[in-house]
């Protein structure tokens, strides 16, 4: 079918990336807190909080969309239209956090923002690609 392998490896990738991202995100939120106790305040950190924990919400369910990608690419092509919304809130996370991040006084990374966003669109590609071509063999809508 169309768009197995590419939902397959974007779903590794995404996988691996959320992996890292859970760990950059308990990381950053660690050092959020001993600049805290550090200055013996949280005065002024509570928008890093917000993108700490924004980013961690983001790996989370990136992580689960990359399972639930390589389950659809397996034995359960149906199941590629559920790999579009989970997409689609990796993206809308994505741009949450970096308003947050900007917000909270970080500079606007365009570059930054545009290869955190490719993985997610070609995730959700390769989705659409595997259900068009799922419904297109079973005669479905």
């Amino acid at each position: 079918m169309k768009g197995k392998s590419f939902l397959k490896v974007t779903s590794i990738l995404m996988i691996i990336g959320g992996g890292l991202a859970i760990i950059s995100a308990i990381i950053a939120i660690m050092g959020i807190s001993a600049l805290a106790a550090l200055f013996e305040s949280t005065e002024g950190l509570g928008m890093f909080y917000v993108a700490g924990g924004t980013l961690l919400v983001a790996a989370i369910i990136q992580l689960i969309a990359g399972i639930k990608g390589i389950g659809a690419s397996g034995k359960k092509p149906e199941k590629a239209a559920s790999c579009v919304i989970w997409g689609g809130i990796i993206i809308a996370l994505t741009v949450v956090g970096n308003v947050v991040s900007i917000m909270a006084g970080s500079e606007l990374q365009i570059i930054s923002i545009i290869l955190s966003l490719a993985l997610p669109i070609l995730y959700i590609i390769g989705a659409l690609q595997l259900k068009n071509s799922y419904n297109a063999t079973n005669g479905a809508m």
